[in-house]
């Protein structure tokens, strides 16, 4: 009987603290759960804050060298033209005009033979006047991440004007923010009717939290990279020149000729001391050696 007593207080006494365990831990996930909604609500604020560096005015937005036109394709899934290329199309070719940039990479999707939106929007930009030298394709821009990240990476690109829509420049300028660079972006206008593309506004929020996703948590790169591509003027990545072979190598000291060219009265004044020193250090070897010729001849007389 006691032992039957016992028994069932060991049960109770372990049920009651596994029990106690589960509860802390549902408070726990609980409470990450909470956090992790509250740090993605304000990375969708963060994400929304980035309205404040786009522009709709052309006479307004600041000059960058080059702009970063986002794909998307010339038609829609029922075959008529699609508002959102055409006003994008329209939005770099008076940018171009107004002289706002002066080179425009189109980045977009390229994966099938049959699909290629660089080339409908090289295509688009030359029937409305661009000339060709000044428009450059990327093929591999996939996604927003991909376009922006490779104009970062791979077109070497720092200052920059990306063209969309509002919606999709937010979330492309915190990509390019993330990336290091300066961006701007300039809004192309959006379709007249809003709610005949519910879809893609739609699908914007889904986008956005994988925005997140790929930025905070993922470190998403870009699917393809490849070597450095120059756009105009801007900067090539610099190779290091005879760089030291160690970490804790004392730093080299220039020579003498580069010394000369940037300090020629100190570098006149040096060679003047080294040569009166070497005009003395000869003097004092042909006397040594005349001293020894007459020790020599000294020693030879005494012999005899």
């Amino acid at each position: 009987m006691a032992q039957r007593k016992t028994s069932r207080e060991n049960s109770n006494g372990f049920e009651r603290e596994f029990g106690n365990f589960f509860g802390i831990l549902c408070y726990l996930f609980v409470l990450a759960v909470l956090c992790f909604m509250i740090f993605v609500v304000l990375a969708l604020f963060r994400i929304s804050s980035f309205t404040f560096d786009t522009y709709n005015s052309v006479n307004e937005i600041p000059y960058n060298e080059v702009g970063l036109l986002l794909g998307t394709s010339s038609l829609t899934s029922d075959g008529s033209s699609n508002q959102f290329f055409v006003n994008r199309i329209r939005a770099a070719t008076q940018l171009y005009e107004q002289g706002k940039i002066d080179y425009i990479l189109v980045s977009g999707d390229n994966r099938h033979l049959s699909y290629n939106e660089p080339r409908q929007m090289m295509n688009a930009l030359l029937r409305a006047g661009v000339p060709r030298e000044r428009i450059v394709a990327d093929f591999a821009g996939f996604s927003t991440i991909d376009s922006v990240a490779r104009a970062s990476k791979v077109f070497m690109l720092r200052d920059v004007t990306i063209i969309s829509q509002e919606f999709q420049n937010e979330r492309a300028l915190f990509i390019a923010h993330n990336e290091g660079m300066n961006a701007i972006g300039f809004n192309a206008l959006d379709p007249t009717s809003k709610w005949a593309h519910f879809g893609v506004y739609f699908r914007e929020i889904f986008a956005r939290l994988k925005c997140i996703l790929d930025v905070y948590f993922l470190n998403t790169q870009p699917t393809f990279l490849g070597e450095p591509i120059q756009i105009g003027t801007s900067p090539m990545p610099k190779e290091p020149s005879n760089p030291p072979k160690h970490a804790t190598s004392r730093p080299k000291q220039p020579s003498a000729a580069a010394f000369a060219l940037k300090h020629p009265h100190q570098a006149t004044l040096i060679a003047k001391e080294q040569s009166d020193a070497a005009i003395i250090l000869k003097q004092q070897n042909v006397a040594l050696q005349h001293l020894e010729q007459v020790v020599q001849r000294d020693q030879g007389g005494l012999t005899q």
